[in-house]
């Protein structure tokens, strides 16, 4: 892509006909935009005086621009035109000191005179559209080929981490919960995993990682459940023990009477203790049957079953032990009962005594 079109204006030969020699400055600013800064033209002239004299005549055009950071000059023939004024000067030294010598006159010297050029620049501002659509989908396939690139990458990298992991568990952790042939093998499998990454396994399509990780996952899942269920089962089975204890005690408690239980259907309490009795039988051959199994074969129960137990223990027994006590009415009370709605005795015996025509006293 083209950063523009810049022209030089008002190049002219020299005044002999020799070709002019123009001088530009070009410059590349931070953000890596190319320009054309300034372009002078070297003009010679003939004259007398002792000294070369060199002259600049700024254009009004060409001035007031702002200096970029990063600045790149190219000078077009400017140490050519050095030497060729020195070469001149030197001819020029040597005729006029053979004048001075034949006709003793002045020498004559050169001039160099520098006249700045007006720059027209025709920067290119918008990519046609089809080059766009062109830089859109390049864009579109160099992320879609990084996307790629770091999924094998991070695929590759879960190998290598999950072998240097399960290496160090299977010297800490694992290693109890594992046989010595199983662990001889193992190892093999990790050395050779970790000297195939190295080698043929260097540069390989994503699935194939994945594969070499699933098999490792799939050799090492059985260790995992032994370790997790040995940690966890002592837990499950110390909850489960508690649960029967609870209830055996609700029984105890319906069995003495207890005035909280007195509502409760007889039925409905042996259903519990039955409940529990069967399962505190159940938790105590699941105990007995693990104690005599090595730490290196399969569980015979697994804390899911342990779970399990105590939530179907739960849903007998709650709903039994947390029955509400029935709500009883009271009888109404007999004195808040027919109100009357006539006088009273007292009322009508002070009827009587007041005598027909009689007026009531007044009293000043």
């Amino acid at each position: 892509m083209l950063p523009g079109c810049f022209s030089v204006q008002n190049v002219v030969p020299q005044p002999d006909g020799d070709s002019s020699k123009v001088k530009v400055k070009v410059r590349v600013n931070i953000h890596g935009i190319f320009s054309v800064s300034n372009a002078s033209l070297i003009e010679k002239q003939k004259g007398e005086g002792e000294d070369m004299q060199i002259e600049s005549e700024p254009m009004a055009q060409n001035e007031g621009r702002e200096e970029e950071q990063t600045k790149m000059q190219v000078d077009h023939e400017g140490q050519s035109l050095g030497d060729q004024q020195n070469e001149d000067s030197t001819k020029e030294g040597v005729s006029g000191e053979k004048q001075d010598q034949s006709a003793g006159g002045s020498k004559p010297k050169v001039k160099v005179k520098s006249l700045d050029l007006p720059i027209v620049a025709n920067n290119i501002r918008q990519l046609d559209s089809d080059v766009l659509i062109n830089f859109v989908e390049l864009e579109r396939q160099m992320i879609s080929q990084d996307k790629l690139v770091k999924e094998v990458n991070d695929a590759k990298n879960a190998v290598e981490e999950y072998v240097y992991d399960l290496r160090e568990k299977l010297c800490g952790i694992y290693q109890k919960y594992i046989s010595k042939e199983d662990s001889i093998r193992l190892t093999l499998m990790l050395d050779d995993t970790e000297n195939w990454l190295y080698e043929d396994g260097e540069d390989q399509p994503k699935q194939v990682y994945e594969e070499k990780l699933d098999a490792l996952k799939r050799f090492v899942q059985p260790i995992q459940e032994r370790h997790r269920e040995t940690e966890n089962r002592p837990r499950a089975f110390e909850e489960l023990g508690k649960k029967l204890q609870l209830y055996l005690k609700f029984v105890d408690s319906y069995k003495k009477k207890d005035v909280s239980f007195v509502h409760l259907n007889p039925e409905d309490v042996s259903t519990v203790e039955k409940c529990v009795t069967e399962s505190m039988a159940w938790m105590n051959n699941k105990m007995n049957a693990q104690s005599k199994l090595a730490i290196t074969q399969d569980p015979v129960v697994k804390v899911a079953d342990i779970i399990a137990k105590i939530q179907e223990l739960e849903d007998v027994c709650d709903p039994v032990i947390n029955k509400p006590k029935p709500t009883v009415e009271e009888p109404p009370d007999v004195n808040d009962c027919g109100a009357h709605n006539g006088p009273t005795p007292k009322q009508e015996a002070e009827g009587k005594d007041t005598k027909p025509g009689m007026k009531e006293m007044e009293v000043d």
